[in-house]
Formats: structure tokens, C-alpha cells, sequence
């Protein structure tokens, strides 16, 4: 087969018509009253995943969509309105437009590639990615918890090529894969999604970025605990923070509703659940690694903060 560039560089017979006429011709019912909505069947009737090349020389007209989008600038440019607002994006750029988004785009030159990726499955949107991010941070949760109003503020997200590099090495391998499949492609692409939705939400804006007071003792000490969990005590987070033990103590349980002992537990029991879900580490091994020197004491916070012991769920996970 061609290199991937060469075969999406060939000129499609949509595409030489819009290059005659500078017309676009509808992928959707043109008879559609109103704003254009693509729906999941229009496009994913009898897959996971759809992926295709953006048809160049002819403006797309303003739509919406029933799913999560992605685009990615596989070669050149491409201008798009989003929200009414017009943007530019380049070669590496990852544009995700969760559902409900309006943008159109302008017409693509002859070096122009534009790449779409829609997903089928509908929980996949910009909070499921953003939530995954943080799932395992109580600082993340807390910051969730407090600032409500940032959340889809935006229905998309621009991620430029300077912080995609692994994301767009897994899209051209998932290009490869779909334009020219082999047996097992459809299994290889279900993975290389997978990867590609954590590579996602490692590379959007940090919410902690966004609204955390760095002068905040409480923002402090949750960030203390996300990254020393295994081995901080309150002594070591008061010595570390400049701050009496006891003065400590109290504002934690004031601010956040919790000692300073359970919000540690809950940070080492999250990471647990993690190790216990994708690693084979014996239990044991787990209950030492998150900083537990007594078995029972682990088993009787994990049963409190997910209803299960811990072999309960790693039997779950053997089953899957």
C-alpha cells in the first residue's frame, strides 16, 4: 500500500467534484430543516469507531453532532468556525468538539489533510476525559467539588501539536490500521482507542492549573498527599508546610470535612484499587506499596471506601 500520506493525498471523487464546482456535497440529508445534526447512525452503524478524511476544496457548512468529535491536522492547515468564533489550526493540532458543538470549516487546499474521528460510544465526552485526568487525585476531586462553573464552559478543546506528541503517533498508527486492515485490525484499534483516550485526558489543561490557589494550606496539604501518600504523616506535612501540627489538624478538618488521617487513607486506598486493577502484585505487595505495614488495617479501610475486600476485586478483574 501507499504510505498513508500518499493514499489520503488521492483525490476522492467527492473532492474532484468540489474542486470543480468550490461546492460542498452533502455526507448528511440536505433536506434537514434547520442546523445539520450527524448522528452516531449516520456514520457508526456497525462500528466502534469512524474515521475519514476531511473531502477537500469546498466549505463543510455549519453542523452539529450527536458525539464526541476529533479532528487531527494531519498535514497543513485548516480553518474552522467554532461557537461563531473563528480559529486556525495546524499540522500536529487535536481538536475535540463534544456533542452539541457548531462549528463549520473552511474549504481545505490540495496540501490540506484533515482527519475525523468519531467515537460511538456516548459516555466518551470532554468530562469523561477530564474526569479520568484527576481520578485518582483528591486534590483534583476537592477542585471538582469547589468550582463547579468551570466545568463545560466550553464544549471543545484545542490541544496544539507541541503537547500531542503520543497522541498523534497512536491516531497515525490507528490510520494505518483502518485504511489498511489486517487481520486483527478492528481488536488492534479497540486498543489503540483505549490508549489513545488516556494519552487524551493526560494532555488537557490541568484543572488544578486553572483554579488552584497555590497560598492555600488546604490546596498544600492535598498536594502533599497526592505525591508523598506512602510515607507523610502530619508531623512530616507540618514541618514541610511551616506549620503547627495541631493549627493543621484543625484546619483540615474544617476545610475539608475530614481528618487528615482519613484523607490519607482515601489517597492510599484510591491507588490500591488502581494497582490492584492493573497490576498482578500480590495484595501484599500493594497493602506495603501505598504505605500500610499492618494487613488488616488495609483490608478494613479498602471494605470501608468501596464496599469490597480487596481480593473481591481483583477476582473482578481476572473475570473481565
Amino acid at each position: 500500500m501507499l504510505s498513508i500520506i500518499d493514499y489520503l493525498t488521492k483525490e476522492t471523487d467527492i473532492e474532484t467534484k468540489q474542486k470543480e464546482t468550490g461546492k460542498h456535497i452533502p455526507d448528511y440529508d440536505s433536506r434537514y430543516a434547520g442546523l445539520p445534526r450527524l448522528t452516531n447512525d449516520l456514520f457508526l452503524a456497525n462500528r466502534s469507531i469512524y474515521i475519514s478524511k476531511h473531502n477537500r476544496y469546498a466549505p463543510y457548512p455549519k453542523h452539529t453532532h450527536q458525539f464526541l468529535e476529533l479532528n487531527y491536522v494531519l498535514q497543513g492547515q485548516c480553518q474552522q468556525i467554532i461557537n461563531d468564533t473563528p480559529y486556525t489550526f495546524y499540522e500536529g493540532d487535536i481538536l475535540l468538539m463534544d456533542a452539541g458543538s457548531a462549528h463549520a470549516i473552511e474549504a481545505l487546499g490540495e496540501d490540506d489533510l484533515l482527519i475525523n474521528i468519531v467515537f460511538k460510544d456516548t459516555q466518551i465526552s470532554l468530562k469523561n476525559l477530564e474526569e479520568l485526568q484527576g481520578q485518582n487525585s483528591i486534590l483534583y476531586q476537592f477542585l471538582l467539588k469547589s468550582h463547579t462553573h468551570i466545568q463545560s464552559a466550553e464544549n471543545f478543546i484545542v490541544l496544539q501539536s507541541d503537547k500531542t506528541n503520543k497522541s498523534k503517533n497512536l491516531i497515525e498508527l490507528m490510520l494505518n490500521e483502518y485504511f489498511d486492515p489486517k487481520p486483527f485490525s478492528n481488536q488492534i484499534l479497540e486498543h489503540y482507542l483505549s490508549i489513545l483516550l488516556f494519552e487524551l485526558a493526560r494532555s488537557l489543561p490541568t484543572l488544578g492549573d486553572t483554579v488552584r490557589d497555590a497560598n492555600d494550606p488546604y490546596v498544600q496539604v492535598l498536594e502533599l498527599i497526592d505525591q508523598e501518600y506512602s510515607t507523610l504523616t502530619l508531623a512530616k506535612a507540618a514541618k514541610e508546610l511551616n506549620f503547627n501540627k495541631n493549627y493543621l489538624s484543625n484546619l483540615i478538618k474544617e476545610k475539608g470535612n475530614a481528618t487528615f488521617t482519613e484523607l490519607l487513607n482515601q489517597k492510599k486506598i484510591m491507588i490500591a484499587q488502581l494497582l490492584l486493577k492493573s497490576t498482578n502484585f500480590s495484595i501484599e505487595k500493594i497493602c506495603q506499596t501505598v504505605g500500610y505495614s499492618n494487613k488488616t488495617y488495609f483490608y478494613k479501610q479498602f471494605q470501608n471506601q468501596f464496599g469490597k475486600l480487596p481480593s473481591q476485586v481483583r477476582n473482578t478483574k481476572e473475570l473481565s
